[in-house]
């Protein structure tokens, strides 16, 4: 029986894997960050989204969702057939101990609006029952799957818990762009079939 979304270990940030090469040297940064230190190779923002993040305050985090396959990891695999993503997860444990902020639903959702607060507020905030049933043409369970937990930029490397990626040709290359970069590091790399460059 599948986990429930409330009761995973692990928080999810899908990127394009011509990211990682500056995210392993310079860390996991909001987009913001990124854009203005011209390290973002691929840019995948939704200009409305980022519109709101900027009323909400919240351009300066790095959003991770609470289970991967979500509405927004469905357009961006589907919209860039070219591309090749990965997904790097850290632990909600230790998102919770550094006291991220959590954005309570999509940001754009206005059934019911958007919060944005402290990790255990936002938390029980968050309507798990409607995030459940995992419902994509209902929009309070959309926005229901769609929460955010926002991370301080950067995310550093070391904090990372694995980075998930498509195939093996693929975890070749992250791996030996890991060690060239980093040296040791203490993440996990592995294959995930439904990291694909066109559908999840």
């Amino acid at each position: 029986m599948p986990i429930r979304i409330q009761d995973g270990k692990l928080l999810y940030h899908v990127t394009a894997v011509e990211n990682l090469e500056n995210i392993f040297k310079h860390g996991l940064l909001s987009r913001t960050d990124a854009i203005s230190k011209k390290l973002l190779k691929v840019n995948i923002a939704d200009h409305e989204i980022i519109e709101k993040r900027k009323e909400l305050g919240i351009l300066q985090y790095v959003p991770f969702h609470f289970y991967e396959k979500t509405p927004f990891t469905w357009t961006i695999f589907n919209n860039n057939p070219e591309k090749s993503f990965c997904c790097i997860t850290i632990l909600r444990d230790f998102a919770k101990q550094q006291n991220f902020k959590i954005c309570t639903a999509h940001p754009l959702s206005q059934n019911p609006i958007a919060e944005v607060l402290d990790y255990e507020d936002g938390f029980r905030k968050i309507n798990w029952e409607n995030a459940e049933k995992r419902d994509y043409d209902d929009s309070v369970s959309k926005n229901a799957c769609m929460a955010e937990c926002l991370a301080v930029s950067p995310v550093k490397p070391e904090d990372f818990f694995t980075i998930y990626i498509a195939d093996n040709n693929t975890k070749d290359y992250v791996e030996f762009l890991a060690t060239n970069i980093l040296g040791n590091y203490k993440f996990y790399i592995d294959v995930n079939p439904s990291i694909s460059k066109a559908r999840i």
